[in-house]
């Protein structure tokens, strides 16, 4: 089967997977067994270009964008297309493209990112479905309503060009630590940041073996060692005062005794409670327990990395950790702006093709900034781009509206903008 070339200029893959790779998938998933109105590229245009355009949009409006693609439908035909063959056929396009590499030519200028090859950050997010989906997308029950079915985003960022790795999609149930990204490689002297639900002492000892530098939190329980083989006992090597920072060197795991630099800071007693509050809330809602010592130990920051301190201080660890939050403000744009997790009907085969759909729209418009980003003021596209939909975070609404408009006016290759901002 052939794939979407990876690390192609942005104009080939718009061209390739919105022509050519739609109409072959189609095919493939039994989503277009004959064309009468919508082949595979004017189905997964009109679907994705419309709730990227308008994340609420109607049955109606959707018939409206397909008028854009010379496709004359009712809204009735539109809904007759969301079947499962369509959410399939979705899926897959969604899968393929989050294969593709889509970066800025040039580093970010920050002294601090420029020390690594890479410095990636993963995080995931969870979208509740409808429990009919709970065969396709199993949930992870817990005590309360349409937790029967869920599908968790994973997706790696480089912050160093613009990268994403993904949204790669799991069941809600699974953890963390079956991300799909978990076995894929980075570069060496690359820094991995990530939180504890990524936390595997394997998967540290791989990327330490491999010359790529890790930075995450430290999970409660985890085998310290000085750096002669003797037993640490973390409660009486944590700092006492608020503020106070602490740093030493210790073997972590039981087994893999990995030599990495500890970081210890006390946090003020508000951030501990509500640390404490949030894990027991995660607690409640998976239907889980929440140990006394992890309860505890909320009141301390602990970091453990294996990037020597010339590349890596403490203080700009505790900043890099802070980088993390990018995550939590990518999917607060999907889910926001982008509406990745709201729609308009109770099919629940709709409610999958909008979700990928949407997915998709998302991913598209990431490509576009970067891209457009990277060409800056200089590009009379980009001129005529609102700046807002970008520095002001309250009006990003339009930056889907415009994204949509831009490759849209593309035509049926849908290449023009990427040109553009080359």
């Amino acid at each position: 089967m052939k794939s979407v070339p990876q690390q192609a200029n942005l104009e080939e893959t718009l061209s390739y997977v919105l022509e050519e790779r739609a109409k072959e998938v189609a095919r493939e998933t039994g989503c277009v067994q004959r064309q009468v109105k919508f082949s595979g590229a004017t189905l997964l245009q009109t679907v994705v270009l419309g709730w990227l355009q308008h994340p609420d949009a109607s049955l109606e409006s959707l018939a409206s964008t397909a008028e854009t693609r010379a496709v004359s439908v009712t809204d009735t035909a539109i809904h007759k297309r969301f079947t499962p063959q369509c959410a399939q056929f979705l899926h897959r396009m969604l899968e393929e493209l989050s294969q593709v590499a889509v970066f800025a030519d040039q580093d970010v200028p920050l002294a601090l990112i420029r020390r690594f090859r890479t410095v990636v950050i993963e995080d995931s997010s969870s979208i509740a479905l409808p429990d009919e989906l709970a065969e396709h997308w199993r949930g992870c029950g817990g005590n309360q309503a349409h937790t029967a079915a869920a599908v968790k985003l994973h997706v790696r960022w480089d912050l160093k060009r613009g990268r994403l790795w993904g949204p790669a999609l799991t069941a809600g149930r699974a953890s963390d630590h079956s991300s799909p990204w978990a076995n894929a490689s980075l570069p060496a002297k690359s820094l991995y940041c990530s939180d504890l639900g990524y936390f595997h002492l394997g998967r540290l000892a791989q990327r330490h073996q491999a010359k790529v530098y890790s930075l995450t939190r430290l999970r409660a329980g985890t085998a310290l060692f000085s750096a002669q083989g003797k037993r640490v006992n973390l409660s009486q090597v944590l700092p006492p005062q608020v503020g106070q920072m602490k740093e030493m060197r210790v073997q972590v795991g039981a087994s893999q005794r990995l030599l990495m630099r500890l970081l210890m800071l006390r946090v003020p007693k508000e951030i501990g409670d509500k640390r404490r509050a949030d894990l027991l809330a995660d607690a409640q809602r998976r239907g889980q327990r929440v140990s006394e010592e992890t309860l505890r130990l909320a009141d301390w920051t602990r970091l453990v990395t294996d990037a020597p301190a010339k590349r890596l201080r403490f203080e700009e660890a505790l900043v890099l950790l802070r980088e993390r939050w990018q995550m939590e403000l990518l999917y607060k744009l999907w889910k926001q702006h982008g509406q990745v997790d709201e729609w308009r009907t109770r099919n629940p085969w709709r409610v999958l093709c909008e979700l990928y759909a949407k997915l998709i729209g998302m991913l598209l418009q990431h490509w576009l900034i970067v891209r457009f980003a990277q060409a800056g003021m200089r590009s009379a596209v980009w001129s005529n781009w609102p700046k807002s939909c970008v520095t002001r975070p309250g009006r990003s609404w339009k930056l889907s509206e415009e994204s949509a408009r831009w490759l849209r006016l593309c035509g049926s290759s849908a290449v023009a903008c990427a040109r553009a901002a080359r």
